[in-house]
């Protein structure tokens, strides 16, 4: 089978690395590729499908919402997030899906449970949309923070409070950062005047980037209590396998981490 993802820029993507580990430890001869696709490209996906031959594929930047516009069927999670990351192709028809949700969902739960907790999302973009549903799903009192007014109206579901500043802030369980702020090591207490005296020693902090492994943001926080976005591109991924496979395989999550670990050398997960 043949699968690749989609996006723009997409030089610098992990999902072939992870796939073909994935595949590998299964003895799967499947073929995973990076496609550069404009906004304009989208037009032609069909043309794109037929070129690759593809069975399915995945959604990065910056088409996970306008991919929605070509799909034949789409997924209720994906509709409540608005995004689509993961595309089935069977019997000529697309099927979308996000596993941005289950991925984020797994690997918060696996490392911190699920018992009920305060959470403040930094960012209102595409992938806080993804954060506050896992969230949301857990039952955790959520409060998001957006610089712009009109960023909430992009949620199709707002049981949650809404923030425009940071200052005198409440304490909180979990901070977690969806934004891009931290990926050339900005430091986003400065930017976003964020104060550190929020953050004890038992606050959760997560980061969504991975690369670097360690933001600024991070280093406020205890090691044991700190994640990156890791372990959620890893499991978006997994669950994206198995939704081709229509769960005729289960990933192979170490195989895939043992492949980082040869590419980074060491220190992942």
């Amino acid at each position: 089978m043949n699968f690749a993802v989609i996006g723009s820029p997409i030089e610098h993507t992990l999902s072939p690395a992870i796939h073909y580990a994935n595949f590998n430890s299964l003895n799967l001869d499947d073929t995973y590729r990076a496609l550069h696709i404009t906004p304009e490209d989208l037009n032609h996906m069909k043309d794109v499908i037929k070129q690759y031959d593809l069975n399915g594929f995945n959604v990065t930047i910056p088409h996970k919402e306008a991919i929605m516009d070509h799909l034949d069927f789409i997924d209720q999670r994906a509709i409540e997030v608005n995004a689509v990351n993961t595309v089935l192709i069977k019997d000529d028809k697309l099927y979308g899906y996000n596993t941005d949700v289950t991925g984020y969902k797994q690997a918060y739960t696996d490392r911190f449970g699920s018992r009920k907790r305060n959470i403040l999302i930094l960012g209102a973009g595409g992938a806080s949309k993804a954060v506050y549903r896992a969230h949301n799903e857990l039952g955790d009192d959520i409060t998001i923070y957006a610089r712009r007014e009109a960023s909430f109206e992009t949620f199709t579901d707002q049981n949650f409070d809404k923030l425009s500043s940071l200052q005198n802030l409440k304490k909180f369980d979990v901070i977690i950062n969806t934004t891009p702020i931290g990926l050339k090591n900005e430091d986003l207490y400065d930017v976003m005047s964020l104060s550190r005296e929020n953050i004890t020693e038992k606050t959760i902090g997560i980061d969504l980037i991975y690369n670097p492994e360690k933001t600024p943001f991070l280093y406020a926080f205890e090691e044991a209590n700190a994640m990156n976005g890791l372990s959620m591109l890893v499991n978006q991924a997994i669950h994206a396998f198995e939704i081709w496979y229509d769960d005729e395989y289960e990933g192979d999550y170490d195989a895939v981490y043992a492949a980082l670990n040869k590419k980074f050398g060491g220190g992942v997960k």
